[in-house]
Order: structure tokens, then sequence, then C-alpha cells
């Protein structure tokens, strides 16, 4: 009776470690999400970041200046932002520098 008890209590001791080695190293080696939006200002630029799907962000800079907005997208083969498409504001609202 004695060795049954013993090999039960070994076997759930070895099981509740290896949950625990699970649960620690699942938390570890797990990547938390990056959130971030906001909008910030510095003179002439307005920069806000948008997202186009979960896996797509986007920022977006808004030159006062000249009136153009210009749409910057991660590329994750070359580690780099690239410009994805440049709006004339000023056009588009029939303002803008002469």
């Amino acid at each position: 009776m004695q060795k049954t008890q013993n090999i039960t209590i070994v076997m759930l001791l070895m099981t509740a470690a290896i949950l625990s080695s699970l649960i620690v190293a699942g938390w570890l080696y797990t990547e938390q999400p990056a959130y971030g939006s906001g909008v910030s200002r510095a003179g002439d630029y307005i920069m806000a970041s948008g997202q186009y799907d979960s896996d797509t962000d986007f920022v977006y800079v808004l030159d006062i200046a000249n009136a153009k907005l210009n749409l910057y997208y991660p590329d994750i083969n070359t580690n780099q932002l690239k410009i994805g498409i440049t709006v004339d504001v000023g056009a588009a609202f029939r303002t803008g520098p002469k």
C-alpha cells in the first residue's frame, strides 16, 4: 500500500514539474504585441500610425509646408520603411503652396 502511494505521489510531482516548466517556457518565449497609436507633431510635420490589418501597420506623415501626405509601411524583407503613396493634399482640398 505504501509503495503505490509513493509511486502516485512521484508521478503527480513529475506531472506538476513538467506542466510548470511548460507554463514558464511559454511565458518566457512568447513575444508580447507592440501597441502604439498616437499623433506626434513637430514643426511642419504631423505623424500618426494606422493599421491595415492585423499584420500590417502604416505611418502617415503629413507635410504641412508642402501640403503632402505620405504613407510609409514596413518591408519585412529589407527591414526598412518604404514609401507607399503620396497624396497632394493641397490639390485635394484646393489649397496649399503656390
